[in-house]
């Protein structure tokens, strides 16, 4: 269903790379950064990058600190967040790394950011992407070798469609139990190389559970009870406990990351064009005695939004807040006038994801549009 509908949207994208007669090999290496590079172009076209210069040098920052764990990276690593509400993150082949602002959303500090975007790299540099084509359609890509010509490219259209359907999938699912597994591992291993406390993972993969659970789609089709979702949580909890043994001090940095993400635009755009979402977030120091519904009423003026509150903060509706933490609190945007759907343009909605805005509140924005991109580290 919801599935489905997101699968509609990011197969028409990458399916309309067939009529784009880029040069295209489907072979690891070079033709990787070519397959990137052009998936690149029509991610910004479709989706679209955030609209903040900051918080894109922020995020691409954090990813060359994780990256600069690697020794000799074969590929030259972008990191861009994505203007998208649904709580993800993915990798293109040749070293293209994105998350949405639905994911920085949920993440709770620089630790969890720093694990996701890890994870992304681990499925870059072991060339998953390349591998599971070649499992599931080996034949499709032996066609398509060599190609330069669009020419070429229409004559074995098939083909080439099948290539652009697996590589959407890949963005949607995930790679299989092996390979996400794989790349929990080494985003373990590399956050925590790069000074990040390791128990963070652990804490996201909960995160994500509970996002789940309240029927939100979430981190590659992320589900709450199934065997294989367990099995990562309990493999990173074994994983972070034995690099957390080792008495090296790693830090979390929430402070910092809140107040990377204060007046992150949230939700769901109520119009077919850039308008932005009519909510944002805020961070809240918690005083004596409040709890998620208090604060969802005081603050965000949404008593009804305290599960969704509850959940982008890793916690149960019920968990008691300790006073001085800092919570995100959805609240209404500011500053931008938000234009309710025509009748006819609701046919072109599909799906319900995470942060579903209310029609007719007012919307907020921010900065200058950028994108990261070097293998430089930031220590």
């Amino acid at each position: 269903m919801r599935i489905a509908a997101k699968s509609i949207i990011l197969l028409a994208f990458l399916a309309a790379l067939a009529c784009q007669g880029s040069a295209f090999a489907a072979t690891e290496g070079a033709d990787e950064e070519q397959i990137g590079r052009q998936a690149d172009r029509e991610i910004e076209a479709r989706m679209g990058f955030y609209k903040d210069g900051p918080l894109q040098e922020y995020v691409a920052r954090v990813g060359r600190r994780v990256l600069a764990q690697v020794q000799q990276p074969e590929f030259e690593f972008h990191f861009k967040v994505v203007d998208d509400e649904m709580v993800n993150a993915f990798a293109l082949p040749g070293g293209y790394v994105y998350i949405t602002r639905g994911m920085l959303a949920a993440l709770s500090d620089e630790a969890e950011l720093a694990g996701v975007l890890g994870h992304e790299i681990g499925h870059v540099i072991n060339h998953h992407s390349v591998k599971q084509m070649n499992k599931s359609i080996g034949q499709a890509l032996l066609a398509l070798t060599g190609m330069v010509l669009s020419q070429d490219i229409r004559n074995n259209a098939g083909a080439w469609l099948t290539v652009t359907a697996t590589l959407g999938q890949q963005i949607l699912s995930g790679y299989g139990r092996e390979y996400e597994m794989e790349s929990d591992q080494v985003g373990l291993i590399l956050a925590y190389s790069a000074g990040y406390d390791p128990s963070a993972i652990v804490s996201f993969l909960k995160t994500m559970q509970v996002i789940e659970k309240l029927g939100f789609q979430t981190y590659h089709s992320f589900m709450a009870t199934h065997p294989d979702t367990i099995s990562r949580i309990v493999d990173a909890e074994a994983k972070s406990g034995l690099l957390q043994a080792r008495g090296e001090a790693k830090q979390r940095y929430r402070d910092r990351y809140m107040e990377k993400i204060k007046g992150l635009t949230y939700g769901k755009p109520r119009w077919r064009g850039k308008t932005l979402p009519p909510y944002e977030l805020v961070v809240h120091e918690v005083k004596e005695g409040e709890t998620f519904r208090s604060i969802s009423a005081d603050v965000a003026g949404d008593l009804g939004r305290a599960f969704e509150v509850a959940s982008i903060n890793g916690m149960e509706i019920t968990e008691p807040l300790t006073p001085g933490m800092k919570v995100k609190v959805i609240v209404p945007a500011r500053n931008v006038d938000i234009q309710l759907v025509p009748e006819e343009e609701k046919k072109y909605e599909v799906g319900v994801r995470i942060g579903d805005g209310k029609v007719g509140q007012n919307g907020g924005g921010s900065g200058q549009k950028a994108d990261g991109g070097s293998t430089s580290a930031d220590r």
